[in-house]
């Protein structure tokens, strides 16, 4: 398994470079996709007017946008990832928006000094920390007294249909994907409850409270079929897996993801299942 700092150095990599890029150009589409979670989360984390956020992995900043919305110009919301490209993006969203009390940083919470805030959240961008149990650590140094965290993360891909249908239309043309641990960063690091029990305790937080949250994702994003294959193809696994393929193999992979995903079509909408935990705790 590959040491924290080289796994910390590949993510810095892929996320400032064509990965940050791609997700920018697909980001109305991810954002309509995950509109169901984000506000599942806002509920869930139940911000307060006024109060301090910290946003953990703020991508193209939709949560992020939500939760300032929710404590209002009163308040302050911090939005953090290592990518260069998605905050810088954020950032237009909010000034067309008139949102001015978000501050946009291209900094890595993981590991640089916190000042104290109320509430630390995150949209499925605290499971690919290289060092978890440091991360969080250093993430308790940012709780303020009364503070809390909550955050949304994947249960198993065999829980995850959105994800499993796609890769199992395409693996049939692939080499096998190399074995991963378990608790390897990625997407599913946080599926096991246990897991995340051990993680945050180690890191002085309090044992904490997971909810189950199921909710059908529209992975055209109302935009039809063909939609729905170019999401499947251009961020995720299942690009990661295509990544490098001759034109003949990805040709033939997406042909057969067609197939896979016309039974779930609805009118515009390919809904499929998604699974995730909606986690909170507070410090110990």
């Amino acid at each position: 398994m590959a040491s924290a700092d080289e796994i910390n150095s590949d993510m810095l990599g892929f996320w400032n470079e064509q990965g940050g890029r791609t997700w920018v150009e697909r980001q109305a589409h991810t954002d309509a996709t995950l509109t169901n979670v984000t506000d599942a989360l806002v509920v869930f984390a139940a911000p307060a007017v006024g109060e301090r956020v910290l946003d953990i992995g703020c991508g193209c900043g939709a949560p992020s946008l939500a939760f300032a919305r929710a404590v209002g110009p009163s308040g302050r919301v911090v939005a953090m990832d290592i990518s260069g490209p998605m905050p810088a993006e954020a950032s237009a969203r909010a000034k067309a928006a008139g949102i001015t009390w978000v501050e946009w940083r291209q900094d890595d919470p993981a590991a640089m000094e916190l000042e104290e805030y109320d509430l630390l959240t995150s949209t499925f961008g605290n499971m690919f920390f290289g060092d978890p149990v440091g991360a969080f650590s250093n993430l308790r140094s940012a709780a303020s007294p009364g503070a809390r965290m909550a955050f949304v993360c994947w249960r198993s891909l065999a829980e995850n249909p959105w994800m499993e249908v796609p890769m199992n239309a395409v693996a049939q043309h692939l080499p096998p994907r190399p074995k991963r641990s378990p608790h390897a960063p990625g997407m599913f690091a946080f599926s096991d409850p246990e897991r995340v029990a051990e993680v945050l305790t180690k890191s002085g937080w309090a044992a904490p409270r997971m909810e189950k949250l199921d909710t059908d994702l529209d992975i055209a994003a109302g935009r039809g079929l063909d939609e729905a294959v170019i999401q499947s193809t251009q961020i995720g696994a299942v690009n990661s897996w295509l990544r490098n393929q001759s034109e003949q193999l990805v040709a033939a992979a997406t042909a057969s993801l067609y197939e896979a995903l016309k039974p779930h079509v609805h009118g515009a909408s390919v809904r499929l299942p998604g699974a995730m935990w909606l986690v909170s705790s507070k410090p110990a």
